[in-house]
């Protein structure tokens, strides 16, 4: 889902959102604002700002962002004054500038603005718990060493002013890696073998937080609509042993998608974690060829529990297929992590369900959701929300507006048996019009 913004670099951000700050200051407090503008302001920021007026090269554009951050700071220090007028520290565009400002500058030791460092690692769920990206050890008062001080992760950075709620994102699909600014729209649809497939319920979110992210959110919303699927069809986006388990405990709903394969089945084969024989009693776990390890430790993986088995390094080194199990040559043990009982049954279940006629009959249904999708796309622009709407809440009105709109032109389509009008005929085109009258 496109926000209706345009892109901007770093450099395009801070200066586009202090613009528009000091438009919002402007009306609401003139005479205030006029104290604080000094002559070089109306070349900065007397008009929208973009790429092609930057200066060239990282030499001349650090000290330009500088400059703008010293500019915003300036304006943050007056607004939150006491003596500033009542209510302009509160106006949206001036909030989005201190958010800005804090995600972009920080002050180093001795108190000099400095220029945050790009991003330098994918966003994880597992490290989203951390404030900023840090790749290197803090002072003992907390503050960063300069190599290291980044920007947020996408979940957190503004990347516009124009829609402070927008997020930036990355995808890989069967064409290739796609990103974009915006938002995330989650369609659920009927799937009965009787009369038209109707959209029921719609979630929006913004574009970082992955599918299976909104996946109880959904349930949450379908349960309170009295919308409980006997089997909720999904992609494989939405689809983990822990969202299974969730699914099922909490809202009763049983979930039906295919599971991420393993991915070092095709270098192990014979190898990979099914063909493991799990003692849950014991907490030991069997490799193929018969060698049992040591009862396991909890762990964490990903912010997740999970069970970490290490086969003895002695028995995985004298054993012959130790190179097909365990894919080095430095002798070590075989490394296996497993998911809790429940979850741990159900990815393993799972991934081999797929295979079988019967799941594959059952899955197929789903197949008219990727319609739905292009319609919804295609017919009805709901990628595209520009100059229409812009934040989260007025995103989702158009995302429920045109879902609607769809089932108002399935259900138009649609009668009951032996009700259907008959259509009206042809009319004749301009050549058989000419042979009427010739023939007449």
């Amino acid at each position: 889902m496109l926000a209706a913004v345009r892109r901007l670099n770093r450099g395009e951000l801070v200066a586009e959102t202090l613009r528009c700050a000091l438009e919002d200051l402007a009306l609401q407090g003139e005479g205030w604002l006029a104290a604080l503008v000094t002559s070089d302001w109306a070349d900065r920021y007397g008009r929208p700002v973009r790429y092609d007026r930057l200066p060239r090269g990282q030499d001349a554009l650090i000290p330009w962002v500088l400059r703008v951050g010293e500019d915003g700071l300036h304006i943050l220090r007056a607004v939150y004054h006491d003596d500033a007028p009542p209510g302009l520290r509160e106006l949206r565009s001036v909030q989005v500038l201190r958010q800005v400002w804090v995600q972009q500058y920080w002050h180093d030791e001795a108190g000099q603005l400095c220029w945050r460092a790009a991003k330098s690692t994918r966003d994880r769920a597992s490290r989203r718990a951390t404030g900023q990206r840090n790749t290197g050890k803090s002072s003992a008062d907390g503050r960063p060493d300069p190599a290291s001080a980044r920007v947020p992760w996408s979940t957190m950075e503004i990347v516009t002013p124009h829609d402070p709620e927008a997020r930036y994102s990355q995808k890989v699909t069967a064409a290739g890696q796609r990103d974009w600014i915006g938002y995330r729209d989650h369609q659920t649809e009927t799937c009965d073998e009787l009369g038209p497939n109707v959209i029921v319920q719609v979630v929006t979110r913004p574009a970082p937080q992955q599918d299976v992210d909104a996946l109880d959110d959904i349930h949450q919303q379908l349960t309170a609509q009295g919308f409980q699927p006997l089997e909720h069809v999904v992609d494989g986006g939405y689809v983990t042993p822990d969202s299974i388990h969730q699914a099922a405990m909490t809202w009763d709903i049983p979930l039906l998608g295919p599971v991420r394969a393993d991915p070092q089945a095709a270098q192990r084969p014979g190898f990979t974690k099914e063909d493991f024989r799990i003692d849950w009693g014991n907490r030991t776990l069997t490799c193929p060829n018969g060698i049992t390890s040591p009862p396991w430790k909890p762990t964490l993986g990903d912010g997740h529990p999970r069970l970490s088995v290490l086969f003895p390094r002695k028995a995985c080194r004298e054993c012959e297929d130790r190179l097909k199990c365990t894919g080095n040559v430095e002798g070590k043990g075989r490394h296996i992590l497993l998911l809790p009982e429940p979850q741990q049954k159900i990815q393993s279940q799972i991934r081999k369900d797929p295979k079988t006629s019967d799941w594959q009959r059952r899955y197929a249904i789903r197949a008219g959701c990727e319609a739905t999708v292009s319609e919804t796309v295609h017919a009805h622009g709901l990628r595209h929300c520009r100059y229409r709407y812009r934040g989260l809440a007025k995103t989702h009105v158009q995302h429920v507006l045109t879902a609607a709109g769809t089932n108002v032109v399935r259900l138009s389509d649609c009668f009951p048996p032996g009700t259907t009008p008959a259509s009206p005929p042809r009319p004749p085109g301009h050549f058989q019009r000419l042979c009427q009258r010739l023939t007449a």
